[in-house]
């Protein structure tokens, strides 16, 4: 009867153990990929041209001037986000992360200037469909 408590506790110890490790092993690797992600998106923003910065999140705005560099500060914006959504759509990043960059995301996608810039990359994106949609779908919002 000893033995068989024993057994059934060391069992019991041994599944703690095991989901514990996986479950800090999710929350290491959901830090790491914020770290990653928040460091990348400090270098995109550093890339747009300055008078592009404020109109980034305006709202209501008129969009600068077209230009190369604009557009491509704002193909790597949306190739980051594209990421994360990815991530996210996979179940590998935590839902309240994503949340928060989701609503950054949202905000930035309906101003003027990405709703412009969307027109022409949009083709960047024809191999990831549901990105493409998802973008769609939220400048859509806007417009109504």
């Amino acid at each position: 009867m000893t033995e068989t408590i024993f057994t059934v506790a060391s069992i019991l110890i041994a599944i703690v153990t095991f989901i514990w490790g996986v479950r800090s092993y999710q929350n290491q690797m959901n830090a790491q990929l914020f770290l990653e992600f928040t460091k990348r998106f400090e270098e995109v923003m550093q890339s747009f041209p300055k008078n592009a910065w404020p109109n980034r999140l305006d709202i209501k705005g008129t969009p600068p001037p077209k230009s190369k560099a604009l557009s491509l500060s704002v193909l790597r914006y949306l190739n980051l986000c594209s990421e994360e959504f990815y991530l996210c759509k996979k179940g590998w990043l935590r839902q309240d992360i994503w949340q928060i960059w989701e609503n950054e995301l949202v905000r930035t996608l309906q101003t003027p200037l990405f709703i412009r810039e969307w027109k022409e990359l949009c083709r960047e994106f024809e191999s990831y469909p549901k990105f493409k949609e998802y973008v769609d779908t939220k400048q859509k919002a806007v417009e109504a």
